[in-house]
């Protein structure tokens, strides 16, 4: 395969203390061919399969993430970057839909004066915001970024600086420090914790620290977050580039996923916002409760748009952003 191609299905874009099929699906989960709703993992700790097909009548397929599945290519290929960077951060991010709470400045200049200058890697809708970026240049830090959600080379950027940096910080549990954890970075959690405005206690620091105590722990070994990290990504749960063409529906020519992405998804996804439609599995995005004005404030955000025509199977390194 020469380019990406559309998924027979939805594929989990993000780690989630708990089920996708709530916070990444959603709206679309009832769009999707069943059994075609692609989760990481069935190990990690937040979650079980049995409660979520319980609750939400929705069943879901681990196939590992795609983080994994890059980070085994680049090494692999022998182009694992060097270490570099002393430290880089990776902040809990807002969106254009979801605010957060939490006092940016503040987190800098703790950050400064732990770490020292450090490696900034702000959310593409962060950037957007002049205060945020002040807070974190002022402070002595160079930002970077691992670019828009929909470029190919996102998650190629993201393992560029995991696997660059000597330790990787974030102040609170996301999905960066897993996949520094996969690569074997030293990985730290310290800091105001960030609050998604409205959120439920699922993403609390209390409820975070119960869950996943190591990443909370200074004097954990390693290999434990290694460990941790494997569950939660789903290492167990890979396929073979042979098994997981047939699984993704790339071994032959479909015009389904096709019109599913065009057609069916964004459809549905209207009406649900709209209420011309039960939402099937609640109105939560990322658990907090929005109205159809947060959506279409910024409606072209759900629209699909065109496949890239290229996909970058190494770590790319990203550009440091000059300050204004």
């Amino acid at each position: 395969m020469t380019k990406p191609h559309h998924v027979t299905g939805l594929v989990q874009h993000g780690w989630t203390p708990v089920t996708p099929v709530s916070t990444h699906f959603a709206d679309l989960a009832g769009s999707a061919p069943e059994g075609k709703l692609f989760v990481w993992s069935h190990a990690g700790r937040g979650w079980s399969e049995e409660q979520v097909r319980s609750e939400t009548g929705f069943s879901t397929t681990p196939i590992g993430s795609p983080a994994l599945y890059l980070l085994d290519m680049i090494r692999a290929s022998e182009s694992c970057p060097p270490v570099t960077l002393p430290t880089v951060v990776f902040p809990f991010h807002g969106t254009r839909l979801l605010s957060i709470d939490g006092d940016q400045a503040a987190y800098a200049r703790e950050i400064y004066d732990r770490e020292g200058p450090s490696v900034i890697c702000m959310h593409i809708d962060d950037l957007q915001k002049p205060d945020l970026v002040r807070a974190w240049t002022d402070a002595g830090h160079k930002l970077i970024t691992a670019g828009e959600r929909r470029d190919p080379n996102f998650l190629a950027r993201v393992m560029w600086l995991v696997m660059s940096a000597e330790k990787v910080v974030s102040n609170r549990l996301a999905t960066a420090l897993f996949y520094a954890a996969a690569a074997g970075t030293k990985v730290s959690i310290y800091g105001p914790h960030f609050q998604i405005a409205g959120v439920a206690e699922t993403s609390s620091e209390e409820y975070l620290r119960s869950l996943w105590p190591e990443f909370y722990d200074p004097k954990m070994p390693r290999i434990d977050h290694l460990r941790i990290a494997n569950q939660e990504l789903g290492r167990d749960y890979m396929l073979s580039p042979e098994k997981l063409k047939t699984v993704l529906g790339w071994d032959k020519r479909n015009a389904k996923p096709f019109i599913q992405y065009w057609l069916q998804a964004p459809i549905s996804k209207a009406q649900a916002v709209l209420g011309l439609r039960t939402r099937e599995v609640g109105q939560v995005i990322n658990e907090a409760k929005l109205s159809p004005w947060h959506f279409l404030r910024n409606p072209f955000e759900h629209l699909p748009q065109r496949l890239p025509t290229s996909v970058s199977t190494r770590a790319v390194e990203p550009e440091f952003i000059e300050a204004k």
